[in-house]
């Protein structure tokens, strides 16, 4: 799918291919240390990509700046839910399945932020991740609770608290569940 964003740029939202890896590391290079911080399901290096896309249930997302070719937002997406987290999860009362479950960790480059791209990208990951039979998305690892245009963005996205959780400081675990209908 192409976007156009308000400064009139053409941005490709498309699936991950192993050919993205190098861009995908040049795009992790260029991020701020805060969004880093932020951003936790794998190192930013090739063999970690590499690794994780290894494993059949993770998905992968990227939009394209298509005048510099360059990567500008990223989504890992992991089918079923983590083993490290099943525990958390559970004690607020889930019934965890790994065929209606998916997990999320999306990302927008820093000058690329608040300009629709993740919005848009989310919604494409919505529509294919119906497509497979999901029903449920749980925010990988969490969001940081100090980090509130995070945070709004996911209630804006029909996403609920679950609870919060210490893990280099308070998260909240967030869900959203019955993603068959609209948004």
């Amino acid at each position: 799918m192409i976007l156009q964003t308000k400064d009139t740029s053409q941005i490709t939202i498309r699936k991950f291919q192993p050919s993205d890896n190098d861009q995908l590391v040049g795009y992790f290079s260029w991020l701020s240390e805060e969004t880093k911080s932020r951003f936790g399901p794998h190192r930013f290096d090739k063999q970690s990509i590499a690794d994780i896309y290894s494993d059949h249930r993770s998905l992968g997302y990227v939009a394209i700046d298509n005048l510099k070719d360059e990567i500008v937002a990223y989504a890992i997406v992991r089918i079923g839910f983590l083993e490290h987290d099943r525990d958390r999860l559970e004690s607020y009362g889930l019934i965890l399945d790994t065929e209606t479950d998916a997990t999320i960790a999306p990302s927008v480059a820093d000058e690329w932020q608040s300009c629709g791209i993740g919005n848009c990208m989310f919604h494409i990951i919505l529509e294919d991740l119906k497509s497979k039979g999901i029903q449920r998305i749980i925010l990988w690892g969490g969001v940081q609770c100090s980090n509130e245009k995070a945070v709004n963005y996911y209630k804006r996205n029909n996403f609920r608290i679950l609870g919060e959780f210490e893990y280099h400081g308070t998260n909240y675990d967030m869900i959203l569940g019955q993603i068959n209908h609209n948004h």
